[in-house]
């Protein structure tokens, strides 16, 4: 019985950590996908007319892709050519949404900068990751 009540209580306890790490993470996604979306303006330099037809063909197309990743993560096992492959028939779907509403040369910039966004994103994770951490640093200080 002391048992099960100690069990009950350590889940109580925890709860609060594993919503914090959900919104944290919720907070982590919400900066990022501001970074893309000010990277791709700055990319595409959308005067007020094209950004107002761009946006939501792009909040559609995101939202797609976000699903096909969704389920990619929750089924690791499945194949990583078939996900690539949903990745580019959505790509593919939205080609000629994108291209009608900033032109083909455009629409090609737009498919770079959102694989060039990732690679910044990708180093900057790297950069921070090999930073020491604040109790590195407080122990080369103290050292000091």
């Amino acid at each position: 019985m002391k048992h099960i009540l100690s069990l009950i209580l350590i889940s109580f306890l925890a709860l609060p950590a594993l919503y914090a790490q959900e919104a944290e993470k919720a907070k982590r996604e919400e900066k990022i996908q501001t970074l893309e979306i000010a990277f791709i303006s700055r990319k595409l330099n959308l005067n007020p007319e094209e950004a107002q037809k761009f946006w939501p063909v792009y909040n559609e197309y995101k939202r797609e892709v976000r699903q096909i990743a969704i389920i990619q993560k929750a089924q690791p096992e499945r194949d990583m050519i078939e996900f690539e492959q949903k990745v580019l028939d959505v790509r593919k779907k939205y080609k000629d949404q994108f291209s009608g509403v900033i032109g083909q040369t455009r629409m090609n910039e737009f498919f770079r900068a959102e694989h060039e966004f990732r690679g910044v994103l990708l180093n900057k994770i790297k950069n921070q990751s090999q930073r020491p951490g604040p109790e590195i640093k407080r122990e080369r200080r103290q050292r000091n």
